[in-house]
């Protein structure tokens, strides 16, 4: 429960009135000060930045604060964590959570994530802002979060993720949906007039990370993919258009025999089914690449009629 801070004769008049009040206050910037202390952990580039390896399934809970390495990025000063993706796996589906939390005095606030990809040469392929993140409302035992998910094919193209922050994402706050609105959408009734809190963002707090191969995690493409679709020359499925196109257009990788047999236009279908035009566009290539010529062509007809 949202628990405001009020003066001593606005509490007064709520407790009379039967009714709670909200107040806001301004982000805190002692809150980060060790932020600003911290030493820069490297001087090169993102290719050198120190990286932890994950599993293709695995869920584990990133902490950042005082103890986390700390970089200074083009966006400035920033605490991070390094994911080295396993190669060979297939596309997986990459889900993060932030928690929303309350600092002593019961102020919400959250860790507001910038997450970049990046290839293995360290150069950036995409960057997810936190204002990608979508925020869930609290509901049950779940409190306010935020979350974010995409799906990889890990390879050159997509060798590791950065998790971090920035000085814009730390000049922010995100919104929350304030209790009372929350219950008056669950019993269908009119939402109250009241100021939906808003957290602060910190550079301290959690990010929960799961890591699950792509038709496991939706469900719908685990009888079909199996671990026939590993493509370490493979573009990532989030690359941008451009560098998608110009791999369409170079030879056959050396797994293409392993993919001769692979019902691409039945994986396209279950991925058109999951609203997952990436993962769509990415299995199109790949047919194209393993000698199924006129897979693209096929792909944008079903997509004209969507």
């Amino acid at each position: 429960m949202f628990l405001p801070r009020l003066t001593l004769t606005a509490l007064c008049a709520a407790l009379l009135a039967g009714c709670a009040a909200s107040a806001e206050r301004p982000s805190t910037p002692a809150d980060d000060a060790w932020l600003t202390r911290a030493d820069d952990c490297c001087t090169a580039g993102l290719g050198d930045l120190p990286a932890t390896a994950v599993d293709a399934r695995q869920s584990l809970t990133l902490r950042f604060g005082p103890d986390t390495p700390v970089h200074a990025f083009a966006g400035g000063k920033a605490p991070f964590h390094l994911l080295a993706l396993p190669h060979r796996q297939g596309p997986l589906r990459v889900t993060l959570t932030s928690q929303v939390t309350r600092d002593a005095d019961g102020e919400p606030q959250v860790f507001a994530p910038v997450v970049v990809l990046l290839d293995a040469r360290g150069e950036v392929q995409r960057r997810f802002d936190w204002r990608e993140f979508e925020y869930h409302s609290a509901l049950g035992f779940q409190g306010d979060r935020l979350t974010l998910g995409f799906a990889v094919s890990p390879g050159t193209g997509a060798d590791r993720v950065l998790i971090t922050t920035s000085d814009e994402a730390l000049a922010a706050r995100t919104e929350l949906l304030h209790p009372a609105r929350i219950e008056a959408r669950a019993r269908h009734l009119a939402e109250p007039p009241v100021v939906n809190p808003k957290a602060a963002h910190r550079a301290s707090g959690e990010v929960r990370v799961e890591v699950r191969p792509l038709g496991e995690a939706t469900g719908i493409l685990a009888p079909l993919i199996g671990d026939d679709l590993s493509d370490d020359d493979a573009p990532s499925v989030i690359e941008a258009p451009r560098q998608t196109a110009m791999a369409a257009g170079s030879t056959p990788s050396r797994d293409a025999g392993a993919l001769e047999g692979i019902d691409f236009r039945r994986l396209i279908r279950a991925a058109l089914a999951a609203d997952d035009i990436a993962l769509a566009m990415e299995l199109a290539e790949r047919a194209e690449r393993a000698g199924h010529a006129g897979t693209r062509a096929w792909l944008a007809e079903q997509l004209e009629q969507r």
